[in-house]
């Protein structure tokens, strides 16, 4: 892989910060040193300040770097893939690729996907995708994982789902009515309470404290060892190497029906 990774972007972060405090002049504190006094006064950061020469030159180099990185098209969308609930392009086209992902991954087949639609922080535009963009949609270091579930407990995460007014979902088809779950179809046929499914997710979804979708920290799971964002590049890349361009649609995978007066 020859893009860069969080973890990077982390160090040279930290690499700045600890120029930027040596350029201060900050010093180690004496250990028997006894702080008498402390001070303090606000800094106004805007555009009086006037630029430190020393540390634009040291940061042009990395800047350049990143830039060039950023800058690499990667593949390119045959339509707007936005965002949205209950489903959405840009939803379907990241589940569908995570559900591809955990399957050529995991040990065992992989039925269903689901992500978040928060986690995606910006749409796709038709036209070129830079690797810019998807650090734009995807800036976490969110990691793929592969969870356990009976049918009972996907039933559970269905009704969750349809609580939140959808999430990205691939692998099944959720349908409410009323907002109530009516049918959950997992490889095309209705969930049964006491079978074994395997859903790729991410580690975010299945951490534990959160107030949504508990039954996800509650069940084994599996590291699969890759970013959400990852994935995305490579199944871009491998898309444009072939010449084939994103397309994503609204297929109907999360429907939300009202009862006739």
């Amino acid at each position: 892989m020859n893009y860069i990774s969080g973890k990077r972007y982390f160090l040279l972060i930290l690499t700045i910060a600890i120029l930027v405090f040596s350029c201060a002049g900050t010093k180690p504190k004496p250990e028997s040193r006894e702080i008498s006094r402390v001070e303090n006064r606000i800094i106004t950061i805007d555009s009086t300040l006037s630029p430190d020469l020393e540390m634009e030159t040291f940061l042009q180099s990395y800047r350049s770097e990143v830039q060039a990185l950023m800058s690499e098209v990667i593949g390119f969308a045959a339509v707007d893939l936005k965002r949205g609930k209950p489903e959405a392009p840009l939803n379907n086209f990241v589940a569908d690729l995570m559900l591809k992902r955990g399957k050529k991954e995991f040990s065992r087949s992989v039925d269903a996907a689901l992500t978040n639609e928060g986690g995606l922080r910006v749409d796709i535009p038709a036209g070129p995708i830079t690797l810019g963009k998807i650090f734009e949609v995807m800036p976490f270091e969110n990691e793929l994982v592969v969870l356990e579930l009976t049918g009972a407990q996907l039933i559970t995460l269905a009704k969750e789902i349809g609580e939140a007014g959808g999430e990205p979902i691939a692998g099944m088809r959720l349908e409410f009515l009323d907002n109530v779950l009516e049918r959950c179809t997992i490889r095309g046929k209705s969930a049964i309470g006491d079978s074994i499914y395997y859903l790729v997710t991410t580690d975010y979804l299945s951490s534990t404290g959160r107030n949504r979708f508990k039954i996800l920290s509650q069940v084994p799971k599996t590291l699969l060892g890759i970013t959400v964002r990852d994935a995305i590049i490579d199944e871009i890349k491998e898309l444009h190497r072939s010449d084939q361009p994103i397309t994503a649609q609204i297929d109907g995978r999360i429907i939300f029906r009202r009862r006739s007066p």
